[in-house]
Protein backbone atom coordinates (compact mmCIF):
# COMPACT_ATOMS: atom_id res chain seq x y z
CA UNK A 1 0.00 0.00 0.00
CA UNK A 2 2.78 2.39 0.95
CA UNK A 3 4.62 1.79 -2.34
CA UNK A 4 1.44 2.48 -4.33
CA UNK A 5 0.86 5.71 -2.43
CA UNK A 6 4.46 6.79 -2.98
CA UNK A 7 4.18 6.04 -6.70
CA UNK A 8 0.97 8.06 -6.96
CA UNK A 9 2.61 10.96 -5.10
CA UNK A 10 5.58 10.88 -7.48
CA UNK A 11 3.18 10.98 -10.42
CA UNK A 12 1.10 13.85 -9.08
CA UNK A 13 4.00 15.81 -7.56
CA UNK A 14 7.14 15.11 -9.59
CA UNK A 15 10.43 16.51 -8.35
CA UNK A 16 13.12 18.46 -10.14
CA UNK A 17 16.76 17.47 -10.00
CA UNK A 18 18.54 19.88 -7.64
CA UNK A 19 21.33 20.33 -10.18
CA UNK A 20 20.05 20.14 -13.77
CA UNK A 21 16.32 20.82 -13.09
CA UNK A 22 15.21 17.68 -14.94
CA UNK A 23 11.80 16.46 -13.82
CA UNK A 24 12.28 13.17 -12.01
CA UNK A 25 11.01 11.20 -9.01
CA UNK A 26 13.88 12.38 -6.81
CA UNK A 27 15.93 15.48 -6.01
CA UNK A 28 18.83 14.07 -8.07
CA UNK A 29 18.32 12.56 -11.51
CA UNK A 30 20.23 9.37 -12.48
CA UNK A 31 22.53 11.27 -14.84
CA UNK A 32 23.66 13.73 -12.16
CA UNK A 33 23.83 11.04 -9.48
CA UNK A 34 26.27 9.05 -11.63
CA UNK A 35 28.67 12.02 -11.73
CA UNK A 36 28.86 12.54 -7.96
CA UNK A 37 31.64 10.94 -5.93
CA UNK A 38 29.80 9.77 -2.83
CA UNK A 39 31.68 8.96 0.36
CA UNK A 40 30.52 6.67 3.17
CA UNK A 41 30.00 8.78 6.29
CA UNK A 42 31.37 5.94 8.39
CA UNK A 43 34.85 6.76 7.05
CA UNK A 44 37.02 9.48 8.56
CA UNK A 45 39.45 11.70 6.67
CA UNK A 46 42.52 13.67 7.67
CA UNK A 47 42.91 17.19 6.30
CA UNK A 48 45.81 19.59 6.56
CA UNK A 49 44.59 21.14 9.80
CA UNK A 50 42.00 18.67 11.06
CA UNK A 51 41.87 14.91 11.56
CA UNK A 52 38.81 12.68 11.63
CA UNK A 53 36.20 14.54 9.57
CA UNK A 54 33.30 12.59 8.11
CA UNK A 55 32.01 13.52 4.65
CA UNK A 56 29.20 12.62 2.27
CA UNK A 57 30.69 13.63 -1.11
CA UNK A 58 33.88 14.77 -2.81
CA UNK A 59 34.05 18.49 -3.61
CA UNK A 60 34.01 18.13 -7.39
CA UNK A 61 31.86 18.91 -10.42
CA UNK A 62 28.17 18.89 -9.58
CA UNK A 63 28.73 19.37 -5.86
CA UNK A 64 30.81 22.48 -6.53
CA UNK A 65 28.15 23.82 -8.87
CA UNK A 66 25.28 23.27 -6.42
CA UNK A 67 27.16 25.01 -3.61
CA UNK A 68 28.18 27.90 -5.86
CA UNK A 69 24.64 28.48 -7.12
CA UNK A 70 23.31 28.23 -3.59
CA UNK A 71 25.71 30.82 -2.19
CA UNK A 72 26.21 33.24 -5.07
CA UNK A 73 23.00 32.97 -7.10
CA UNK A 74 20.63 33.05 -4.12
CA UNK A 75 19.24 29.55 -4.63
CA UNK A 76 19.16 27.95 -1.15
CA UNK A 77 16.47 25.51 -2.25
CA UNK A 78 19.07 23.74 -4.39
CA UNK A 79 21.21 22.92 -1.39
CA UNK A 80 18.21 21.77 0.65
CA UNK A 81 17.08 19.37 -2.06
CA UNK A 82 20.60 18.25 -2.87
CA UNK A 83 21.36 17.49 0.79
CA UNK A 84 18.14 15.52 1.11
CA UNK A 85 19.09 13.41 -1.94
CA UNK A 86 22.63 12.83 -0.69
CA UNK A 87 21.38 11.72 2.74
CA UNK A 88 18.94 9.31 1.08
CA UNK A 89 21.89 7.86 -0.81
CA UNK A 90 23.93 7.31 2.36
CA UNK A 91 23.72 3.58 3.27
CA UNK A 92 24.66 3.79 6.94
CA UNK A 93 23.69 6.58 9.30
CA UNK A 94 23.37 4.44 12.43
CA UNK A 95 26.38 6.16 13.96
CA UNK A 96 24.22 9.28 14.23
CA UNK A 97 22.15 7.55 16.91
CA UNK A 98 24.90 8.51 19.36
CA UNK A 99 24.59 12.22 18.55
CA UNK A 100 22.73 14.36 21.07
CA UNK A 101 22.76 17.74 19.33
CA UNK A 102 23.28 18.88 15.72
CA UNK A 103 25.33 22.08 15.55
CA UNK A 104 25.62 24.00 12.26
CA UNK A 105 28.94 25.72 11.63
CA UNK A 106 28.24 29.40 12.37
CA UNK A 107 28.39 31.61 9.32
CA UNK A 108 30.11 34.95 9.10
CA UNK A 109 27.52 37.44 10.48
CA UNK A 110 27.72 39.84 7.53
CA UNK A 111 27.56 37.18 4.81
CA UNK A 112 24.74 35.35 6.60
CA UNK A 113 22.74 38.56 6.86
CA UNK A 114 23.42 39.46 3.23
CA UNK A 115 22.42 36.03 1.92
CA UNK A 116 19.55 35.56 4.32
CA UNK A 117 20.68 32.04 5.19
CA UNK A 118 23.61 30.00 6.44
CA UNK A 119 24.42 27.03 4.12
CA UNK A 120 25.62 24.90 7.03
CA UNK A 121 22.31 25.40 8.83
CA UNK A 122 20.35 24.35 5.73
CA UNK A 123 22.34 21.11 5.66
CA UNK A 124 21.97 20.60 9.40
CA UNK A 125 18.19 20.97 9.17
CA UNK A 126 18.03 18.16 6.60
CA UNK A 127 20.10 15.95 8.88
CA UNK A 128 17.75 16.78 11.76
CA UNK A 129 14.72 16.01 9.62
CA UNK A 130 16.12 12.58 8.80
CA UNK A 131 17.61 11.62 12.16
CA UNK A 132 15.13 13.38 14.48
CA UNK A 133 18.07 14.80 16.46
CA UNK A 134 17.65 18.26 18.08
CA UNK A 135 19.10 21.32 16.37
CA UNK A 136 21.17 23.85 18.30
CA UNK A 137 19.71 27.33 18.80
CA UNK A 138 21.22 29.75 16.23
CA UNK A 139 22.54 32.02 19.02
CA UNK A 140 24.09 29.20 21.01
CA UNK A 141 27.23 28.91 18.86
CA UNK A 142 28.29 31.97 16.84
CA UNK A 143 31.34 33.56 15.24
CA UNK A 144 32.75 37.02 14.77
CA UNK A 145 33.28 38.63 11.36
CA UNK A 146 36.18 37.44 9.24
CA UNK A 147 37.80 37.82 5.83
CA UNK A 148 36.16 35.62 3.16
CA UNK A 149 37.78 32.16 3.02
CA UNK A 150 38.20 32.20 -0.74
CA UNK A 151 40.31 35.37 -0.47
CA UNK A 152 42.95 33.62 1.66
CA UNK A 153 45.95 31.49 0.75
CA UNK A 154 46.19 27.92 2.09
CA UNK A 155 48.65 29.05 4.77
CA UNK A 156 46.42 31.96 5.78
CA UNK A 157 43.44 29.62 6.07
CA UNK A 158 45.39 27.41 8.45
CA UNK A 159 46.51 30.34 10.62
CA UNK A 160 43.43 32.56 10.64
CA UNK A 161 41.67 30.71 13.44
CA UNK A 162 44.54 30.79 15.91
CA UNK A 163 42.59 33.66 17.45
CA UNK A 164 39.26 32.62 18.88
CA UNK A 165 36.54 33.73 16.45
CA UNK A 166 33.88 31.38 17.84
CA UNK A 167 31.64 32.08 20.82
CA UNK A 168 29.50 29.72 22.88
CA UNK A 169 26.57 31.29 24.74
CA UNK A 170 25.39 28.86 27.40
CA UNK A 171 22.22 30.88 27.96
CA UNK A 172 20.90 29.19 24.83
CA UNK A 173 22.16 25.72 25.63
CA UNK A 174 19.17 24.21 27.41
CA UNK A 175 20.65 20.75 26.85
CA UNK A 176 23.31 20.48 29.55
CA UNK A 177 23.03 16.71 29.65
CA UNK A 178 23.68 16.44 25.91
CA UNK A 179 27.41 16.22 25.52
CA UNK A 180 27.97 14.74 22.07
CA UNK A 181 27.56 17.24 19.25
CA UNK A 182 27.60 16.84 15.49
CA UNK A 183 29.29 19.88 13.96
CA UNK A 184 27.99 20.31 10.40
CA UNK A 185 29.48 22.34 7.55
CA UNK A 186 29.07 22.52 3.79
CA UNK A 187 32.70 21.98 2.77
CA UNK A 188 36.10 21.29 4.29
CA UNK A 189 39.41 21.81 2.50
CA UNK A 190 42.24 22.54 4.94
CA UNK A 191 40.08 21.83 7.98
CA UNK A 192 41.14 25.06 9.72
CA UNK A 193 37.57 26.16 10.38
CA UNK A 194 36.62 22.77 11.77
CA UNK A 195 39.68 22.75 14.01
CA UNK A 196 38.87 26.11 15.57
CA UNK A 197 35.15 25.43 15.97
CA UNK A 198 35.78 22.02 17.48
CA UNK A 199 38.30 23.51 19.92
CA UNK A 200 35.73 26.08 21.08
CA UNK A 201 33.15 23.35 21.71
CA UNK A 202 35.48 20.88 23.41
CA UNK A 203 36.81 23.62 25.70
CA UNK A 204 33.27 23.86 27.03
CA UNK A 205 33.26 20.16 27.89
CA UNK A 206 31.43 18.87 24.81
CA UNK A 207 32.40 15.89 22.68
CA UNK A 208 32.38 16.67 18.97
CA UNK A 209 31.99 14.75 15.72
CA UNK A 210 32.41 16.67 12.47
CA UNK A 211 30.44 16.01 9.27
CA UNK A 212 30.63 17.96 6.02
CA UNK A 213 28.51 17.69 2.90
CA UNK A 214 31.66 17.70 0.78
CA UNK A 215 35.38 17.42 1.32
CA UNK A 216 38.31 18.51 -0.83
CA UNK A 217 40.82 15.69 -0.57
Amino acid sequence: MGTAVDSLADLLFPRQCSHCDTWDNGWLCPACTSQIEFIASTSMHDLRSFSGVRALTQYTGIVKDVLHRTKYEDQPWRLIRFTSAVIENEPDLKWLDEIDLVVPMPGDPWRTWKRGFNPARLIAKEIVRTTKRPLAHPRWFTRTGSKPQQALSMDERSKRYEENVFRLDKRYLGQEERVKCLLVDDIATTGATLRAATAALTESGLNVEALVLSVGL
